[in-house]
């Protein structure tokens, strides 16, 4: 083991060296005592004394907070470890330039091999000769050295934890960007910006048109290399031929490196792999998905349910509703299915989606928001000649196949309307649901549990005639002198009761089409058998 006077004085040895280079300087020194590399200059810890010490004396390229380039250089007397010298440099020095680091650092003394020739007398001096392949083979070292370096710090960024508001592209390019100091775009199939590092928010490059991307990806498949476009080499993601996406490494006034050209190749490797499993997790999804959103709207048991959907990363706990949609003229692919998977994607809510004959099928958690999901699916499609059908709310698996029902009846009302295009919520049909438009059972249970349910479960409880006054009322005009008649109330008691009508339901008397349901609801409440409750709670 070298002693520590021995190893400060090859360390010293090595910074006076180092410091006549033009193209680097000393930034840091350590030196290796009983096997531990501590500074030489007393200071606090810092992270780059960690940094230093996980390479295990081997020399590397560090991690910067600035940029530019930042390097451990470690010290060798004898095979044995006595320091590293920490430099840094604008831009990374050239492989000649490298080749004098690691020769002053006595990587060259180690790579001798006891089979080189030695001079005899007689023969010609063959000195130039093994310097020539000893600056060869150290030059490939440090090129192999530089690979592993730049694959090391890649992989981590493919596979590394991400943050709240991260992407692994956005993680990809920001460590592309740093090794190679440049800025980077990573683009989608369709050329669209991904993820940026190193730049602003709009590239200095137009998108290029559909023939050029072919071109791009005809060079790039021939050539194996990445293709020079303006201001920029791009490389290529592939999956069986098929563009994926996209990296692209912008031209600076510094000249382009071979180490450069290694880096975004290999990012664009890691790029691939990432997409080519997201592409096949879609095309799986996409296939149990349809599966199960016919199961659930055909009736499904409530355990496996569960077990399906979370299975697929769905929450089926909660209110459920049931979205149907068409479009003109009739799409038998699946176009309006893709969209509305967009669709939901954009409004943030949670669904399944699938396709049946020309309509598309979706059980969405949450309030599907109506009116929203037509502007934003007519927005996808670039087409508002479509219709929608919303059923009402499925409080448990059980129920979604009546709101599958319910959306299909809102569908067919809204399609044989005259105004045929835009959404329709079952729940918003009123006096609709019992007509019977679409050749089914009317709804006549539910209808009259939504208008009048709430009054007769206070009747029941609390013993009053709330639904009978709302009757009168209703026939007789909203006159309440002849309500009051009928009744044989004062006119103060049918004031009273009205105002508990009101707080009751939350309804408007005055409003017209709340009259015009309320009117249907209690004649048709007159219909039902004597003292039966007409509510969904109690049944016929």
């Amino acid at each position: 083991m070298i002693d520590q006077r021995a190893a400060e004085e090859f360390l010293n040895t090595a910074t006076q060296a180092v410091s006549e280079f033009s193209f680097c300087e000393i930034q840091d020194r350590y030196l290796a005592v009983n096997g531990q590399l501590n500074p030489v200059l007393a200071r606090a810890a810092s992270p780059q004394d960690q940094d230093v010490r996980r390479l295990n004396g081997k020399s590397s390229v560090l991690p910067g907070a600035r940029p530019g380039w930042l390097y451990a250089l470690f010290t060798t007397s004898g095979g044995e470890l006595n320091g590293c010298l920490v430099l840094s440099a604008d831009n990374p020095p050239d492989i000649p330039q490298l080749t004098q680091l690691r020769a002053v650092a006595g990587v060259v003394e180690a790579a001798r091999t006891p089979e080189l020739p030695q001079d005899t007398p007689g023969q010609p001096h063959r000195s130039d000769g093994v310097d020539q392949r000893l600056r060869s083979l150290s030059a490939r070292i440090l090129e192999l050295e530089e690979h592993d370096s730049i694959r090391e710090a890649l992989d981590q960024g493919a596979t590394g934890d991400l943050g709240t508001n991260e992407t692994r592209e956005g993680l990809l390019a920001k460590v592309l960007s740093r090794l190679t100091g440049r800025p980077i775009y990573i683009e989608d199939a369709f050329g669209n910006v991904s993820a940026e590092a190193g730049i602003g928010s709009t590239p200095p490059y137009p998108k290029l048109p559909a023939a050029a991307r072919l071109r791009t990806a005809q060079l790039w498949i021939s050539s194996g290399l990445p293709v020079s476009e303006q201001r920029r080499l791009v490389a290529l993601a592939l999956s069986h031929g098929e563009v994926l996406g996209a990296v692209c490494m912008l031209e600076t006034d510094l000249p382009v490196t071979a180490a450069n050209v290694f880096a975004l190749k290999y990012a664009t490797r890691l790029l691939e792999a990432e997409l080519s499993h997201r592409r096949a997790l879609a095309l799986l999804e996409l296939k149990l998905g349809r599966d199960l959103v016919d199961e659930l709207v055909s009736g499904m048991a409530a355990a496996t349910a569960v077990v399906r959907t979370a299975a697929l990363g769905y929450d089926i706990s909660g209110p459920q509703h049931v979205v149907v949609a068409v479009w003109e003229p009739p799409r038998t692919d699946d176009t309006v299915v893709d969209a509305m998977r967009r669709t939901f994607q954009k409004l943030r809510s949670s669904a399944l989606v699938s396709g049946r004959s020309d309509m598309a099928v979706a059980v969405v958690r949450g309030d599907p928001l109506g009116a929203e999901v037509y502007s934003v699916l007519a927005k996808t499609l670039r087409s508002a000649t479509g219709s929608v059908g919303i059923g009402g709310p499925s409080l448990d698996v059980d129920q979604i196949p009546r709101s599958f029902s319910e959306a299909l009846h809102a569908l067919h009302i809204r399609t044989t309307s005259s105004d045929c295009y835009g959404a329709t919520r079952f729940d918003e049909l009123g006096i609709y649901r019992i007509l019977d438009t679409a050749g089914s059972e009317p709804d006549l249970v539910g209808y009259l549990d939504e208008w009048l349910g709430d009054l007769q479960r206070s009747d029941e409880s609390r013993g009053s005639d709330l639904v009978q006054t709302l009757a009168q009322y209703l026939d007789h005009g909203g006159n309440y002198d002849k309500t009051a008649e009928s009744l044989a109330i004062h006119r103060s008691t049918l004031r009273y009761r009205l105002n508990s009508i009101r707080q009751i339901t939350g309804f408007d008397l005055a409003h017209p089409e709340t009259r015009l349901n309320l009117h249907v609801a209690t004649r048709a409440w007159r219909l039902r058998p004597h003292g039966a409750l007409f509510h969904l709670h109690s049944g016929a």
